[in-house]
């Protein structure tokens, strides 16, 4: 029996050796498979286009918009302010700041007889600090400018007491006095622009509203686009424009071989690097007979028309489909005997090869499909194994 056991003992202790030499590479890593997304589309830069009207007036005067951005207005209201001299200009500019002065000192007097409570008024002014700062950084600056005023009477009212009350008065009365004089003074210096048909105003003509059209980019071509390249302000002695329609258009010449599989009607996600602050779901309206290997795309959208207004030219980030899956490592991918590609994971201690199918090609990974259906298909958290050595399934792994 001792005999029989010494003899068990060195078999057992031979195999050990022999799998550790045999099954056992120099090293490993393992890298987790973890569910990726990934964008499949291109970077490009095009033209922003509208239905679009200028709005032109007398030479001489001194113009000052009246209105934000975007915003939309109707027939016949007011869309800027004509001054006749720079004297006018600054009178004007007076009369509005003391208007709002007044306006303000009568915000904080009718409360200076109420115990309104601090804390409101502290939420109100931390809200409208917020909106400066979410506007500020939208570079909505007009938006900015108008909520860092509103902020006065609340800072005003925040402050007084039942005894400041006589002394706001007092200024009141004597502001509104001087208002009068200012408007007397004012006479007929300043006229009005009103807008000649509904739509959104923008302070911004630059000289193209006649040329890059709707009309155009139905028949445009590679080449006809290309007297835009480079494309600059042209001076048009225009207040500004208004937008005639919520339809609006981005236009870019891209490489044909991009646009396969693309057809009319379908919807893609559009990511502008300015103006815009979302992801804008785009139509494509039309795509044009290839030239040089390239072809103009047009997209279209009814919504965000207010961020649409003044821009011509725009760079973005055009995504065609959106590939979800397993990221793996490309040095992780092995072919079998029937030339299925797979993977190597660790089960234990052990090897297990796991077929895969790539989806997408992501530089120094792939992108592969999430099978669900089996234990045996990669799956999210699977250990990975990377290594330069030998593998085959069921070697053991040791390092």
């Amino acid at each position: 029996m001792k005999a029989v056991l010494i003899t068990l003992l060195g078999v057992m202790t031979c195999y050990l050796v022999f799998s550790v030499t045999r099954f056992s590479g120099d090293g490993f890593t393992t890298y987790k498979a973890v569910r990726y997304e990934v964008g499949d589309g291109i970077t490009t830069s095009g033209f922003l286009v509208r239905s679009e009207q200028i709005i032109k007036v007398g030479a001489g005067d001194i113009i000052v918009p009246s209105r934000d951005e975007g915003e939309k207005v109707g027939r016949g209201q007011v869309v800027a302010v004509a001054y006749r001299s720079e004297a006018a200009k600054a009178l004007h500019e007076k009369i509005d700041a003391l208007e709002e002065e007044i306006a303000q000192m009568h915000y904080a007097y009718s409360f200076s007889g109420t115990d309104t409570d601090s804390a409101t008024l502290d939420a109100e002014i931390l809200y409208r600090m917020n909106q400066v700062t979410v506007s500020a950084a939208r570079r909505e600056y007009s938006a900015a400018g108008k909520t860092a005023e509103s902020l006065k009477p609340y800072l005003l009212r925040r402050y007084i007491n039942s005894a400041d009350a006589q002394a706001i008065w007092s200024r009141i009365t004597d502001a509104e006095k001087q208002l009068e004089d200012l408007r007397a003074q004012a006479g007929s210096e300043a006229g009005v622009v009103t807008a000649p048909v509904s739509g959104y105003f923008s302070a911004v003509a630059d000289g193209y509203e006649d040329e890059l059209t709707p009309a155009f980019l139905e028949t445009a071509t590679v080449s006809s686009m290309k007297k835009f390249d480079g494309l600059a302000r042209r001076e048009t002695g225009a207040v500004g424009k208004l937008v005639t329609s919520q339809k609006w258009y981005y236009a870019a010449v891209v490489p044909s071989r991009n646009l396969s599989g693309l057809e009319l009607g379908d919807r893609i996600d559009v990511n502008f690097a300015y103006d815009f602050y979302e992801t804008v779901r785009m139509k494509v309206e039309r795509i044009s007979a290839s030239e040089g290997g390239s072809c103009i795309l047009v997209l279209s959208s009814e919504s965000y028309i207010q961020d649409a207004v003044s821009a011509r030219t725009e760079t973005a980030d055009l995504v065609f489909a959106d590939r979800s899956g397993l990221r793996v490592p490309k040095t992780a991918i092995y072919a079998d005997e029937q030339n299925r590609s797979g993977v190597y994971v660790l089960e234990g201690a052990e090897a297990k090869w796991k077929p895969i199918n790539i989806i997408y090609d992501d530089g120094d990974s792939f992108i592969v499909e999430l099978d669900k259906s089996s234990t045996d298909m990669l799956w999210p958290d699977d250990e990975i194994i990377l290594t330069t050595e030998e593998i085959f399934n069921g070697k053991v792994m040791i390092n």
